[in-house]
């Protein structure tokens, strides 16, 4: 009874749909989780040792362990057993089979390195799997979003047709703009679920000096430009010089978001070749790691050259290796140098030969910034696509409702003293002829509306597309706002000059 009510009351991981963010991070963190345990196994570490590191590590499948951990040692029962019950009380698939074999592996007395090996491998592949589907759904979904947004427009040019050829109502206007919004929602939603969600920065309290200079920018510039874009807005009463302001203050933090991710990228690859060298070198020639770094040639170490350079001076200071790879992983800025750092350290420690551990933490690394390299073939050319889209849309909806707008005024300046009552039925008698209409007005409210949505929601589309620190959506968002506002003050004028040559 006691163990059922533990098992009840333990924290579980939440998994409500296969689209669940949590899902999408159990993948990741369930094949960190076996590579960390197949390469301490290695090192020759009893199953309890196995067993507690993998409890304490920040993952999600580490609630599991945590939940044998206390089966094991509060019931008095073996690891297998422990494994079993914890298994069969699991509902996620991947874990719950893992956890049964594993238990069938311990009672059996096989060999835990070379089953966490296998794992460990088919873990990687069911993980290529997964994020290649989501990449190549994904891929389907940008395309039909692309498709989506174009309604947009037209329901817009639709709407401005249908007042020149007859009477519209406030309801037909205010529908026509509620289908635009929903449309565009959902197609940012359809992207958003499609896409393979995962961490590339750490989360600790300091990061890399992109991340540090965003996080002021948060604080006072983000504040500061609401202020500015909202008196900018009280001053002029027009809301493209509300956008363009607000997208010149989101710009430095999209900036140095963008500039930090491209960084991690290459860390990523410079990392998988560093720890593959130095555990070559540290096996071949019996040396220390320091020794090891210090006989590592500079130049193929990639971006990380500088790092490393510092890493070898402080270790070489005297200071606590581990504090210094530590230091390493925050510089860097990226969460997978933080998980492969914690395997590296944590296996040697426990004697596991380094060329094994630097073998199997290069492979994890490399395997993660190759999937992300096939993601960003398909991110590149949307990126491009959604923000020349956008800039069409936007000019169309905002060329068509001022052509509309002027044609009205120069209606109005021709037959000031036309008596509306008089028209014969069916002879529109919106904003042409009568001025301050509220059909005009609404007009206006949707074009407003509608190029705010696609400004915001194409943001987060390439975002969703992408990936990466969620500060990176003030780059998107910022060249979306900027464009958007330079629209809305440029096409207005345009038609008036046009409208000025012909008449």
């Amino acid at each position: 009874m006691l163990l059922d009510f533990f098992l009840k009351k333990t924290p579980s991981v939440k998994l409500r749909s296969k689209w669940s963010p949590d899902l999408q991070k159990l993948h990741m963190d369930f094949l960190c989780q076996l590579t960390y345990m197949s390469v301490v196994a290695a090192s020759g570490a009893t199953v309890a040792e196995i067993f507690y590191r993998s409890a304490r590590l920040p993952y999600i499948p580490a609630r599991y362990f945590q939940r044998i951990n206390f089966v094991a040692r509060a019931f008095n029962h073996a690891y297998s057993e422990a494994c079993r019950i914890v298994g069969e009380s699991t509902k996620e698939a991947d874990v719950k089979a893992f956890l049964l074999r594993m238990a069938g592996t311990l009672a059996t007395g096989e060999s835990i390195v070379n089953f966490l090996s296998r794992e460990a491998e088919v873990a990687s592949q069911v993980y290529s799997n997964h994020y290649e589907g989501s990449v190549e759904v994904l891929k389907k979904w940008a395309d039909a979003y692309v498709a989506l947004i174009m309604t947009s427009a037209i329901v817009t040019v639709m709407a401005v047709v249908t007042m020149i050829i007859g009477t519209v109502t406030v309801t037909f206007i205010l529908g026509l703009g509620t289908l635009t919004v929903v449309v565009t929602i959902s197609g940012v939603w359809l992207m958003y679920s499609a896409a393979p969600r995962e961490s590339t920065t750490h989360s600790l309290t300091s990061g890399s000096r992109e991340q540090n200079i965003g996080r002021i920018l948060v604080r006072f510039a983000l504040p500061l430009g609401v202020i500015t874009s909202l008196a900018a807005f009280v001053m002029t009463r027009d809301i493209g010089w509300s956008m363009l302001v607000s997208g010149g203050f989101l710009f430095p933090l999209g900036l140095v978001s963008f500039v930090d991710d491209m960084k991690i990228e290459k860390h990523d690859l410079s990392f998988a070749g560093l720890v593959r060298s130095l555990g070559s070198v540290c096996q071949a020639t019996n040396v220390t790691l320091s020794e090891a770094l210090g006989r590592l040639d500079a130049r193929s170490m990639g971006t990380l050259k500088e790092n490393v350079a510092l890493l070898h001076t402080r270790i070489l200071a005297g200071i606590e290796p581990r504090l210094c790879w530590e230091r390493l992983v925050i510089e860097s800025g990226s969460e997978q140098i933080n998980r492969g750092v914690r395997i590296f350290l944590d296996s040697l420690a426990l004697g596991t030969g380094p060329g094994f551990v630097g073998s199997g933490v290069s492979n994890f690394i490399m395997k993660i910034a190759l999937l992300r390299a096939k993601r960003k073939v398909v991110d590149t050319g949307f990126m491009w696509l959604t923000v020349i889209m956008h800039t069409v849309l936007t000019f169309l909806v905002v060329f068509v409702h001022s052509t509309l707008t002027t044609f009205a005024a120069t209606i109005q300046t021709i037959m000031p003293t036309v008596d509306t009552s008089t028209l014969a039925p069916g002879i529109p008698a919106f904003g042409v002829y009568a001025a301050n209409s509220v059909q005009m007005n609404m007009l206006y409210f949707m074009v407003v509306v509608v190029v705010t949505v696609l400004t915001i929601a194409n943001a987060i589309a390439i975002y969703a597309c992408s990936g990466g620190h969620i500060y990176k959506i003030a780059f998107y968002l910022a060249m979306t706002m900027i464009i958007s506002g330079l629209v809305m003050l440029i096409a207005p004028p345009m038609v008036k000059t046009m409208f000025s040559v012909f008449a």
